[in-house]
């Protein structure tokens, strides 16, 4: 287990909040269980990754507070004529992430000198940084897929480009992150 210290979340709520979420992210909400999601570009790459926490009506994200920001200013755009209140507020918790397979969950205090930064998480896990998601990448070129993916919900943004990679064909490249801390992508 890895343990991470969360200070931001950014919540989603109102009447229209799960729906309006539901139909931009890539993976479905199970009621107060952390879930990882992609938030695609509408050609299927990857525009964000983090992780989601549905409980009844309001819908938490949680990342790192510059990307909580960028998520926020991105789905304001997506936010039309929808009844949501978008807020990123402070929080005193610790989540503890299981990086072979991203089950997570929370700890009111943690006591080990262990803690992970965000980056460290995304390293360890060969999830995509923000400077490798700006080259360009779709979900199916990370190990991740099934886990922050699920085919089965309907509709997401960025969906039909996916499923047909997935579908008909198969990615030229994975995503990889080497010994010494760099992402770089293999041929496959």
């Amino acid at each position: 287990m890895q343990y991470l210290k969360l200070d931001k979340v950014l919540t989603f709520e109102g009447e229209d909040a799960v729906s309006f979420l539901d139909s931009l992210i890539s993976n479905e909400f199970v009621e107060g269980k952390i879930v990882p999601s992609f938030l695609l570009f509408p050609d299927g790459k990857i525009n964000y990754w983090f992780l989601t926490e549905k409980n009844g009506q309001v819908v938490n994200i949680y990342q790192n507070k510059d990307e909580l920001l960028n998520i926020k200013e991105t789905l304001e755009k997506y936010k039309i004529r929808i009844n949501c209140e978008i807020e990123i507020k402070d929080i005193d918790v610790y989540l503890k992430i299981n990086p072979d397979t991203f089950e997570s969950g929370f700890e009111n205090s943690y006591t080990g000198k262990d803690l992970v930064t965000w980056n460290e998480i995304t390293l360890n896990t060969e999830l995509p940084t923000t400077d490798t998601i700006q080259n360009g990448l779709l979900p199916n070129e990370t190990k991740w897929l099934l886990t922050f993916l699920n085919f089965e919900k309907g509709c997401f943004l960025g969906q039909e480009p996916v499923s047909r990679v997935n579908f008909r064909g198969r990615p030229r490249r994975k995503l990889i992150t080497n010994e010494t801390g760099v992402q770089e992508f293999i041929k496959i």
